[in-house]
């Protein structure tokens, strides 16, 4: 079959046309079959079918005299990926139709089956849908932990590994990983409904009146009441304050404020779990409150207290057992679902019929952006890091000792804090600008002085303290892990290094860890096919 045709079958578009190949004829090359184990009979002259293009890619192609490549995921290819092409002479073919593939035979012109699915348990916040899921790799290529693969098509989550901190949900163009949250038709499941939004909610909102006025709103979609999480974050404000005082404390104090965090140092980092401070979320606190204030006011009524939440990490900590025993939040909803509602009621919502809400000032409120806890503690000496590949540098730095006049360090996953966060709506640098306007307002109101301050600190200790997750342990015995190490290294060293990502791995040393780990075989690599002359 000829390229012409191929483009015509597929209905793509022809980006370049490299000179006098169109009218040769070609055999197909599947771009490992998505992550099978399916052995790959790349020949000379061949078309490279893929749902993945990116400089590496095209690179391995001319490595492999590959003459074609045709994209299949309908993702746009970028000028630079083009020029690239042309400067190889490779005609480059971009198609739209996402159920355009070919199986590892090249018989089938249907997307392969296989189910989108989670390995080594369950994660609570993130939900997978097979139907949706291309195998384009997106996800695999932004994971912080490298806890997803694509194998036959499909997307897979190692759920040990996985902090879920949702930057897949962000970045997946099928919506085929979306977040587990609950909706508001379970109002109807309570007597009494009390709202925790979370204070990144106050960035989603350009040219609001007041924090009230946005209170209200938000009351309005069918709650009795409203809480801030700021209360809470006021309260650890003031409660880590004390602990800064404190001499024989872990130099420096890492914040407990991200679950994403806390999840990655489990993982990751777990010589600096003593840092942390041992505090629960500052919506746990306030839930705490406002169900023994709402018990005692309405002793015979069924309480139900809903946390509006900011992201997916927020919603598995309070979900996961092992973190905090018994939470006193009954719902979880995603920011993103209650915007529309409180966008139409804030249009409407008169200025007479604006309730008095807001219980808390600046301190508490800053917490929703980068640099907000540090402020809150009356120090200098801290560092405000947000964005998952930064906090693990400052991370790997504190652990080789080479971070020092630092007594607090203010980690969180997302860009932009949880202005940034999965299930917010707003762009997140607006959100910010939306949430300096809220701060100021609060600012000139109260001042820089915490308006809650907590009656005894130990309410606010967590249940448990943060145990090291070895995920990434090779082997229980020590002399089999070094020896599987040892086999690692010997696969990447025979590994082309370009980190292609068509193993359905996202780094060729992830792709070698895989094949010690037996979950997937070295024949997968497409380019050591190529090489070794399969």
């Amino acid at each position: 079959m000829i390229l012409k045709e191929i483009v015509r079958l597929i209905q793509g578009r022809l980006l370049y046309e490299s000179e006098d190949l169109l009218e040769k004829d070609y055999s197909y090359a599947v771009a490992s079959d998505l992550m099978s184990n399916v052995m790959l009979e790349t020949v000379d002259d061949s078309i490279l079918i893929t749902s993945l293009v990116n400089a590496q890619v095209i690179r391995a192609s001319e490595m492999m005299n590959i003459k074609g490549i045709i994209i299949t995921c309908g993702k746009t290819v970028n000028d630079t990926m083009i020029e690239l092409a042309k400067n190889r002479n490779i005609a480059l073919v971009e198609t739209q139709d996402t159920t355009f593939t070919v199986c590892g035979k090249l018989h089938s012109t249907g997307m392969r089956e296989g189910p989108l699915s989670f390995e080594g348990g369950q994660v609570t916040s993130i939900r997978l849908e097979p139907d949706r899921c291309i195998g384009c790799i997106h996800c695999v290529r932004c994971c912080p932990t490298e806890a997803i693969r694509v194998k036959s098509w499909k997307a897979q989550i190692n759920a040990e590994r996985c902090i879920e901190c949702g930057m897949c949900v962000k970045v997946c163009p099928r919506h085929a990983i979306r977040p587990e949250v609950d909706q508001l038709s379970v109002l109807e499941n309570y007597d009494y409904k009390i709202a925790i939004p979370a204070s990144a909610i106050f960035g989603q909102f350009k040219d609001v009146k007041s924090r009230n006025h946005l209170l209200t709103a938000l009351k309005r979609i069918g709650f009795d009441d409203v809480y801030e999480e700021a209360i809470g974050a006021e309260m650890i404000s003031y409660a880590t304050r004390q602990q800064l005082k404190k001499e024989d404390r872990p130099q420096p104090l890492i914040s407990s404020g991200c679950p994403s965090v806390l999840k990655l140092l489990q993982i990751r980092f777990p010589n600096l779990l003593d840092h942390v401070i041992q505090y629960r979320p500052p919506v746990e606190v306030v839930a705490a409150m406002a169900r023994r204030q709402a018990e005692a006011r309405f002793p015979d009524k069924k309480i139900g207290i809903f946390f509006i939440a900011p992201c997916t990490a927020k919603i598995s900590f309070i979900k996961e057992s092992d973190e905090v025993i018994e939470s006193d939040i009954d719902e979880m909803v995603a920011i993103s679902e209650v915007y529309r509602m409180v966008a139409a009621n804030l249009k409407q919502l008169k200025d007479s019929e604006v309730e008095d809400l807001e219980k808390t000032g600046v301190m508490g409120l800053r917490w929703a952006s980068p640099g907000g806890e540090g402020l809150a503690l009356n120090t200098d000496k801290f560092i405000a890091v947000d964005g998952i590949e930064q906090v693990i540098d400052i991370f790997e730095k504190v652990e080789e000792e080479k971070l020092s006049g630092v007594d607090f360090i203010e980690a969180e996953a997302c860009i932009g804090g949880c202005c940034g966060g999965s299930l917010t709506v707003e762009n997140v640098y607006s959100a910010k600008t939306n949430m300096k306007v809220i701060i100021d307002e609060a600012k000139a109101k109260y001042g820089d002085r915490l308006l809650n301050v907590p009656e005894d600190e130990q309410e606010l200790e967590r249940n448990r303290e943060l145990r090291y997750r070895p995920v990434l342990r090779l082997d229980e015995d020590l002399n089999v892990s070094l020896k599987k190490m040892e086999e690692i290294g010997r696969i990447v060293s025979t590994l082309p290094g370009v980190d292609c990502g068509v193993c359905g791995a996202p780094t060729c040393k992830a792709f070698a860890e895989d094949v010690v780990r037996g979950s997937i075989t070295e024949r997968a690599c497409i380019i050591l096919n190529r090489t070794r002359g399969r």
